[in-house]
């Protein structure tokens, strides 16, 4: 079995013509139901509508069934939750089928039924959704699924010192085509529901030591030792055999569930986003994630600029509770969802929010009243925020090399996307609009972008760096940051590496702010010093025998800012002022044209984007009144974020700019290819739009 190779084509099945798909689904089912290994292809069937492209507000209720539930569906009605849902009026649902301790909320055949089921709820949802005209998706837990194991003790992933995981299933054993599958099957089948979320997945993946995967690695490889940990050698060939069998595992049930219902839309949750950085193969509907329960707006900031420039329609779920330390879940109000939803709508995103019924299955009737509010929030921008475009301007590059070097096995963050999002908050919060893009998406649009970031990127192929070299001698501009640049970016840097490294102080403004992390020493081969790291907190009067810490150099058309240490890496640790303004300085000593920039307070995040021939501005202010405290999360109020202004080149002046929703104080002029504007106030989420 050729395990790398994860798209494999049966001739029998692909030869099928549409007349006989119909008898091809059934003997498809019965396969699986049987146990009997199938391997999936794509048919010549014709292109599907995707209702999620359409799709901008939705909820999604989940509740884990497990062993010990008692009354599962006794207080579900259709008449109780069609009340609930004409609150809200979403545009899709989500609603629980299986978490993860493996139970049912529904009568499975296929599975465990959790023995606490007294009505089937989710056939009442199906009626309701039905009625009403929506679709109706459910949460299904993947990879992650207790009872199973607790059955099928050889389903279980085998962890490095030999012992099975409880809760985490192989990829290489009978779970999928004996239970995952066959049941995703039976809940198309029986419910003809219209779409899968599925969880548990990659987030819940890990190396998996089974007999089975132990021999397909060294199948596939020729490798005999197999690596244990980090160092070991083929340490990194064992993780991306590993990271290939999740993208057949999703590739496998994806298509099992076209087969039988095409225009179900099947996603599984996190894959392809920050987490998932490498190109797409799998055939999954749409990008998903459920953003941070505390701190959903700073997830956000970052995934929902990284999935949306992978080219599928995507959505993020905002949690509707949270939990600090032992006080329990508690539900947010309307004005911490709406501040956490709208870096998700000024990306062009949809967004649906997380509420769990009661285990009866009774839907809490205010909880339903918080997220009309937040519904009707976003309503009044749907039409200037979803399915918008960006405008090129700063782009940061999440390199899928690098953070599978450094993160947490196979999909957690471990730290390695510190660097990029540390570059992400600082380029904000000095007035910036930001995209993120990985090497394929970023060296296929390089041209666009007047200003590229490289934090702290350790393992970029030499391919995209010969990129970096053109596109700056063409006239772009370019960061690169980290003690390896002069050593890897050395020619374009204009330095080269000298013996040693050097902390201390970086000079910011009138003061200095400590450096976390060694900056490497160098000379400079035609480059200037921007920045010298000091050995205190003063500046002496002779610098000349200091260390630069950043340093800018003129390259054919275009120049290169170096900074280097892990400037961004300590950016994201700590966000001292101090930090942003230095990157805030080498930022500005590029001297990019075509850059727009507002002029607001650091927590007023833009994005520049474009729809229907308008340019829109988006202002995000992720400020919070009261306190800051690690007892304190909740968001009860935002500070209107004041006066402000944006200057964005333009080549002709504007016919009409003018905010919407909110109708706050504007003033604007246009000079000399440059609209420069004046805004009197912002609370949550406001946009100017420009015609």
């Amino acid at each position: 079995m050729q395990i790398m190779k994860l798209r494999q084509v049966t001739p029998v099945l692909c030869s099928m013509s549409r007349s006989v798909i119909s008898s091809a689904s059934c003997m498809l089912l019965f396969l699986l139901l049987a146990g009997m290994p199938v391997t999936f292809c794509a048919t010549a069937e014709p292109a599907v509508k995707n209702w999620h492209e359409d799709a901008f507000f939705g909820l999604h209720y989940d509740l884990h069934p497990g062993a010990g539930d008692t009354e599962l569906g006794r207080l579900c009605s259709y008449e109780h939750i069609r009340a609930m849902l004409e609150k809200v009026q979403p545009d899709f649902v989500q609603y629980d089928c299986k978490g993860h301790p493996g139970y049912t909320g529904y009568p499975t055949k296929v599975g465990s039924p959790s023995p606490g089921i007294v009505n089937d709820a989710l056939r009442i949802w199906r009626d309701v959704t039905r009625d009403m005209g929506i679709p109706l998706s459910i949460h299904y837990s993947g990879v992650w699924d207790t009872r199973a194991i607790e059955l099928h003790p050889d389903w279980a992933r085998i962890r490095e010192d030999g012992t099975p995981d409880p809760n985490n299933t192989s990829r290489l054993s009978a779970y999928e085509t004996e239970l995952l599958i066959p049941q995703l099957l039976e809940v198309v089948r029986d419910y003809d529901i219209d779409g899968m979320w599925i969880d548990g997945e990659n987030w819940a993946s890990h190396p998996d030591w089974s007999a089975a995967c132990q021999a397909a690695f060294t199948k596939e490889t020729g490798i005999t030792d197999i690596p244990k940990k980090s160092g070991d050698p083929h340490w990194l060939e064992w993780l991306a055999f590993q990271r290939a069998l999740f993208v057949k595992h999703v590739t496998d049930y994806t298509n099992a569930v076209h087969q039988l219902k095409p225009e179900c839309m099947v996603t599984s949750n996190w894959m392809y986003s920050v987490r998932q950085p490498e190109e797409m193969e799998a055939p999954i509907d749409y990008l998903s994630g459920d953003f941070d329960p505390s701190f959903g707006s700073e997830r956000a900031m970052a995934e929902g600029r990284f999935i949306s420039s992978r080219g599928k329609p995507w959505d993020l779920m905002a949690w509707s509770f949270l939990q600090i330390h032992d006080q329990g879940w508690t539900t947010k109000p309307a004005v911490h969802l709406c501040q956490e939803v709208s870096t998700v709508l000024a990306q062009g995103g949809a967004i649906f929010i997380y509420d769990q019924p009661q285990r009866s299955g009774k839907l809490t009737d205010w909880h339903q009243d918080i997220f009309a509010e937040v519904a009707q929030f976003c309503r009044k921008r749907q039409a200037l925020s979803h399915r918008t475009e960006s405008i090129p301007q700063v782009v940061v590059l999440h390199s899928e090399n690098s953070y599978y070097r450094y993160n947490s096995p196979l999909y957690n963050f471990g730290g390695a996307n510190a660097a990029m999002e540390g570059a992400l908050f600082a380029l904000l919060e000095n007035g910036y609009s930001v995209d993120i893009m990985n090497e394929a998406t970023l060296g296929a649009r390089l041209s666009e972008y007047p200003l590229v970031v490289i934090p702290e990127a350790e393992n970029v192929s030499d391919a995209f760096k010969s990129k970096l070299s053109a596109y700056v001698e063409a006239g772009g501009r370019l960061i690169v940051s980290g003690a390896h640049v002069a050593l890897q970016y050395g020619d374009l840097a204009g330095v080269s590496p000298a013996s040693g490294t050097a902390i201390g102080w970086l000079p910011a403004g009138n003061g200095a702010v400590k450096c976390s992390g060694s900056y490497q020493k160098t000379v400079l081969n035609g480059a200037r010093v921007l920045h010298p790291v000091l050995e205190n907190q003063s500046i002496p009067a002779d610098d000349k025998e200091l260390v630069p810490a950043s340093t800018l150099n003129q390259v054919g058309q275009g120049s290169v800012a170096a900074i280097h240490g892990p400037i961004f890496r300590n950016y994201f640790q700590g966000r001292y002022p101090g930090l942003r303004q230095v990157i805030g300085e080498v930022a500005a000593a590029l001297e990019t044209p075509g850059l727009s920039r507002t002029c607001a307070p650091w927590y007023v995040e833009m994005a520049l984007r474009k729809k229907d021939g308008r340019t829109l501005a988006h202002f995000v202010n992720r400020s919070v009144s009261g306190y800051q405290s690690s007892y304190y999360h909740l968001v009860e109020h935002v500070p209107d974020a004041g006066t402000f202004s944006i200057e964005i080149p333009m080549a002709e002046k504007p016919q009409r700019c003018y905010m919407s929703p909110d109708p706050v104080g504007l003033e604007w002029h246009w000079k000399d290819g440059v609209l420069s504007a004046n805004i009197s106030a912002l609370h949550i989420h406001n946009i100017l739009v420009i015609e």
